[in-house]
C-alpha cells in the first residue's frame, strides 16, 4: 500500500534549504573538481561503526554524537567529515586545505569569513570526537588526518582494503555517492536528512557485500531503531520528508513479517517500508562510465614539474581572482 502524494518527486531546488545560487553553483563547482581528483573512486566509504552500534551499546555512535553536539549546525559537521574523508581516502589520509575552501564546498555562507568559523568550529568537534587529529602550522592551514570513523583513536585505514585482508564486523562499512555533492543534494540537505540518508545508505548496504546499495527495501521495529541509531523520532520524521522531498526516498506502508521468521501463517504489523532511489543508489562497480584506467604515460626526459590537479587548479584560480579583487579596490 503505497503512501500516494507523499513520494511524488518534485524539482530539487524546492522544498529543501534555502541555498543562494551563486554559493549552490560554486560549491557544485568545486566538487566536480574534487570528483575529478579522485580519480575512478565515484563514492565516498564510511564503516558503518560511525553510523550504528551493536545491540546493547549504552553510548551513541559518532553520527548521532556529532549531530547532537553540533545542534542546528550539526548538519555542517557532518558534512565536512563526509568531505574529509572523500577528499583524504584516495591518499596519505591528510590534507592541508583551508576552512574558507571547505566553506565553499558546503555552500556556506559569507565563506572567507563567516564561513570559515563555521568550518573551524566544526574541525574542533570533530577532533574532539576523535575521528580526526589536527596539526596546527604557523601562517599556513592545519594538517587534518582522518582517525577509524568508530571514534576510537585509531589510525584510518579504507575500509575496503581491511575488510578484504582481515574480514572484521568493524570494518563493514558503505558508501555515500558523489553525485549527491556533484549535483548540488547534500549541500542543501537538513541535518536530519543527513543522518537519515547515511542511516538508509548504512541499512542498504548487504554486509556480505559491503558498500553496495542497490535500492533493497528496508524498515525498523521501533525497539531497534533508537537503540541502534540513537535518533529521535522526530528527528527520523523530518529526516525521511526532506529526503522525500528531493526525490531520493521512496517511502510505503506494507505489512511485514517479524525478522527471521518464515512461517505462512505469522503475525505481521504495518510499518514504513524505505527505498533509497534516483542519485542516491550506490552499486558495487564505482569505477567510472569507462571503466578502463587511464594510460599510463612516462614523463619526457629532464621533465619534474608535477602536473597539479583540477582541484589545485580550481583553488590557484579563485585564489588569483580573490587577490586581482584587493588590488583594484
Amino acid at each position: 500500500m503505497s503512501t500516494g502524494d507523499a513520494n511524488k518527486g518534485i524539482d530539487s531546488s524546492s522544498k529543501a534549504q534555502d541555498l543562494p545560487e551563486k554559493l549552490l553553483e560554486a560549491s557544485k563547482t568545486l566538487a566536480k573538481r574534487l570528483d575529478e581528483d579522485s580519480g575512478r573512486r565515484k563514492a565516498i566509504p564510511i564503516r558503518k561503526s560511525f553510523v550504528r552500534v551493536e545491540k546493547g551499546a549504552d553510548t551513541p555512535p559518532p553520527l548521532a554524537e556529532l549531530v547532537k553536539r553540533g545542534g542546528r549546525g550539526g548538519g555542517v559537521i557532518v558534512k565536512l567529515y563526509l568531505a574529509l574523508v572523500w577528499r583524504c581516502s584516495g591518499g596519505d589520509f591528510d590534507t592541508d586545505i583551508s576552512a574558507r575552501t571547505w566553506a565553499n564546498l558546503l555552500g556556506l555562507e559569507d565563506p572567507n569569513i563567516k564561513g570559515a568559523r563555521r568550518i573551524a568550529k566544526a574541525i574542533k568537534i570533530l577532533e574532539e570526537c576523535k575521528l580526526i587529529s589536527v596539526s596546527p602550522r604557523r601562517g599556513e592551514p592545519s594538517v587534518i588526518t582522518l582517525l577509524d570513523e568508530s571514534g576510537d583513536k585509531s589510525p584510518y585505514d579504507l575500509p575496503s582494503t581491511s575488510y578484504a585482508t582481515k574480514k572484521l564486523r568493524r570494518d563493514i562499512y558503505f558508501k555515500v555517492p558523489t553525485t549527491l555533492w556533484t549535483e548540488g543534494f547534500i549541500q542543501r540537505m537538513s541535518a536530519p536528512a543527513m543522518t537519515m540518508l547515511l542511516i538508509l545508505l548504512a541499512e542498504q548496504s548487504g554486509d556480505v557485500s559491503p558498500g553496495e546499495s542497490d535500492g533493497k527495501e528496508v524498515w525498523w521495529s521501533t525497539e531497534r531503531f533508537p537503540q541502534q541509531y540513537f535518533v529521535s523520532p522526530s528527528m527520523r520524521s523530518r529526516g525521511t520528508k526532506d529526503l522525500r522531498d528531493l526525490n531520493l526516498l521512496y517511502v510505503q506502508r506494507a505489512s511485514v513479517a517479524p525478522p527471521g521468521n518464515n512461517r505462512t501463517f505469522a503475525r505481521e504489523r504495518v510499518r514504513n517500508v524505505y527505498r533509497l532511489q534516483n542519485q542516491a543508489l550506490v552499486f558495487m562497480d564505482e569505477k567510472s562510465s569507462t571503466g578502463k584506467s587511464a594510460p599510463k604515460t612516462s614523463p619526457k626526459k629532464g621533465h619534474t614539474k608535477k602536473r597539479s590537479s583540477p582541484l589545485e587548479q580550481t583553488l590557484r584560480a579563485w585564489k588569483e581572482a580573490g587577490e586581482g579583487a584587493q588590488s583594484s579596490s
